[in-house]
């Protein structure tokens, strides 16, 4: 109920849309949709309609670095894609990353609110998180010292962001700790992953993952939509994604102060 009437816009990397896709099934009870999508997403179906989720995949490192778009043409055509939104808490801008993440950043996200008359929008910035510590070929991998810096570069964030008035989801302090608790991709980054369920659904519920044989219940993400046991869903497995996504949604339903 505290999702109603509200548009949450996520900006960042595959850790920040594993959050989007956690935050849309538990608001929707199922997730009907999914993708790995490396571009912009809006979803306005959500809780009869009475939620909106928009995501923007930044940076799109696997282009040349000229050819890249910028942080703040990024937000600004999220925004776009977004509207209309309202200048007040029921507009919440998620913003963050695995290790991308500046003080720069933060700064073009308080111009850019500024710019275009939102500055009474929440914002949250989804800390560091772990990963890039196994060596992998065509991965950079960080050495001991190297994630020592991060960890510091990481409070400075969080100190900076609290400056600025932002909210701040820790996520360096949950991961590193767990950094065998990963799941897919190379750069030892991702806490969640997405499995397919068939079957029965009711909107308030999770899906019904015993109206399977056993063997049916999960299957990999990419097949047909539909078959002889009914339509296909999705669920975001994942123990230390679904924790931090817990914070989120507990500080996107606090009482404003």
């Amino acid at each position: 109920q505290c999702l109603t009437g509200k548009k949450v816009l996520f900006i960042g990397d595959s850790t920040n849309r594993g959050m989007m896709y956690y935050l849309m099934e538990q608001v929707n009870g199922t997730l009907t949709e999914w993708d790995k999508t490396h571009n912009i997403k809006v979803y306005n179906n959500l809780n009869n309609n009475r939620t909106s989720v928009s995501f923007a995949y930044y940076p799109q490192f696997w282009l040349p670095a000229n050819h890249r778009p910028v942080f703040d043409k990024a937000l600004y055509q999220l925004m776009r894609r977004s509207m209309p939104l309202k200048n007040s808490s029921d507009t919440i801008l998620v913003v963050g990353g695995v290790h991308w993440l500046a003080t720069h950043h933060l700064n073009v996200v308080r111009q850019s609110l500024e710019k275009e008359g939102l500055t009474g929008m929440r914002v949250i910035m989804k800390s560091l998180g772990s990963g890039f510590h196994l060596p992998v070929d065509g991965i950079h991998c960080l050495s001991q010292q190297e994630q020592h810096k991060l960890l510091m570069h990481n409070a400075g964030l969080s100190d900076f962001a609290r400056n600025l008035g932002f909210d701040v989801v820790e996520t360096f302090n949950v991961t590193l700790p767990r950094y065998k608790d990963f799941l897919q991709g190379k750069c030892a980054c991702h806490f969640h992953k997405v499995r397919q369920v068939r079957g029965e659904h009711r909107a308030t519920n999770i899906t019904k993952r015993e109206t399977l044989p056993p063997h049916r219940q999960y299957t990999d993400p990419g097949g047909e939509e539909e078959d002889m046991y009914g339509p296909v869903h999705y669920h975001v497995e994942g123990d230390i994604n679904a924790l931090y996504s817990e914070i989120l949604l507990n500080r996107i339903c606090e009482v404003s102060r």
